[in-house]
């Protein structure tokens, strides 16, 4: 009697059977859930790497980058005094011609073609140096053929709310370029982002013909931080001469 009290009977067999298989379901469920997680954070572990190596090698291009346009720069800047001898013949002009094509040489082989090519242009129109009346005309008569990116070379940044100030910069700068034979067109734009009065010398150009008349603008004392900048979509508001004390 007390044997067949102890033996358990089909219910709670049963009940058994479902707490085990229960305990099982529970059990195998978090451990799928662990292993989903564990790939989950593998898969999310290797795609951050991936995106850090690939920021890393976006910074590196982007340090490359900056180095590559501070050489040009410097480079440009070094041989610009050189560029005006291209046409000409003697001694001095043939060591002119060939420091300007060392620095041509070396700047393509670093992918940087711009400074060949306007050697290449300026032996093939001629001397780039003229006076600022055969200039002006020799502009004049050129058909207009707009760059593919333009830049432009800025001599002066003013607040957008004076554009009398910008107007009296821009006569002057405009006067001063006249007198140290730079080409005489001076104007004003607008920037689009912060709305500040830029004044440019000269036409929207190619961005190795901006980098060289920035240079010769410093050399020059044109304007000592004159600097070579992308065209932005700006407007222009108008160009020297204005007329004095207008605002």
């Amino acid at each position: 009697m007390s044997a067949e009290a102890k033996k358990p009977s089909s219910f709670e067999a049963v009940i058994a059977a479902f707490a085990f298989v229960v305990s099982f379901a529970f059990a195998y469920g978090y451990w799928r859930l662990a292993t989903r997680q564990n790939e989950q954070d593998a898969r999310f572990e290797q795609r951050r790497d991936e995106l850090q190596r690939s920021l890393f090698r976006l910074q590196a291009d982007l340090e490359s980058g900056r180095a590559a346009d501070n050489l040009e720069l410097q480079v440009i800047t070094l041989v610009a005094p050189h560029l005006s001898r291209l046409r000409e013949s003697g001694r001095e002009a043939m060591a002119s011609q060939r420091i300007v094509d060392a620095a041509a040489e070396l700047l393509a082989a670093r992918g940087r073609p711009g400074l060949r090519q306007m050697a290449e242009k300026i032996r093939e129109r001629g001397a780039p140096v003229e006076t600022p009346d055969a200039q002006a005309r020799i502009d004049a008569a050129a058909p207009a053929k707009a760059p593919s990116n333009p830049w432009l070379v800025l001599l002066a940044t003013l607040p957008g709310t004076d554009l009398g100030a910008a107007e009296e910069v821009a006569n002057e700068k405009l006067r001063t370029a006249k007198d140290v034979g730079m080409m005489p067109l001076v104007s004003i734009y607008r920037t689009k982002l912060k709305g500040r009065y830029v004044v440019a010398l000269g036409k929207p150009t190619e961005r190795s013909d901006a980098l060289v008349t920035a240079a010769q603008a410093r050399q020059k004392n044109l304007a000592a931080d004159a600097f070579a900048e992308p065209d932005g979509g700006w407007k222009l508001t108008g160009t020297a001469p204005f007329p004095s004390g207008s605002r």
